[in-house]
């Protein structure tokens, strides 16, 4: 079980995490593998029996698991409305949620038997939502006001971690595109005779 702690010793112990985590996940520029990175801290910190996240696709605007822990592989394949369950509701909104029973709580969708309980937080870059970090529980009231803290602070972390690793991939994309038409544009020089 997860210890209460108070106070300055809490928030100390929030620091410490974030800076632990922040550098975990900034050891790599590979989007799928900072996304796991993140997904996995997210889950160690928060005891969650399984997690995901969720990003918006520009093209359809629904949620698509990227990476998940403790999903099967059909769950995995969920698509999500805007709006719809949990994860589709932080989308909407922007704002974090807490859901103590999920048996409970009308926007629930179950993706996996026995969850009772799940925190969504958006992730958030440049005021616009790129997509929402999942954890679940088997337990009733897994997650507690202070959970939900850590995690707000661990998801505007990541989704910037996450947008620089889309940006160095597009960069690293172009490079390589630049540097294909520098070959040929050589050797079309070379073949010909330019005197």
């Amino acid at each position: 079980p997860k210890r209460t702690l108070t106070g300055p010793a809490r928030k100390l112990r929030h620091y410490q995490l974030l800076a632990r985590v922040s550098s975990v996940i900034n050891s790599s520029l590979e989007p799928k593998r900072v996304l796991n990175l993140v997904l996995a801290e997210a889950m160690q910190i928060m005891q969650a029996t399984s997690g995901s996240i969720c990003l918006v696709d520009p093209h359809t605007q629904m949620l698509e698991i990227e990476v998940a822990i403790g999903l099967s592989p059909k769950a995995q394949q969920l698509k999500l409305a805007i709006g719809r369950g949990v994860t589709g509701w932080v989308a909407k909104t922007g704002k974090p949620l807490r859901v103590p029973e999920g048996t409970t709580d009308r926007r629930y969708v179950s993706v996996r038997e026995g969850i009772r309980s799940e925190l969504a937080v958006p992730l958030i870059v440049e005021n616009a939502l790129i997509g929402v970090l999942n954890v679940d529980s088997i337990r009733r009231n897994a997650f507690s006001v202070d959970d939900e803290e850590l995690l707000v602070a661990l998801a505007n972390q990541a989704a910037k971690v996450i947008h620089n690793s889309w940006l160095y991939e597009a960069v690293a994309y172009n490079a390589r595109k630049l540097e294909s038409l520098f070959t040929v544009v050589q050797s079309i020089i070379s073949s010909h005779d330019l005197a």
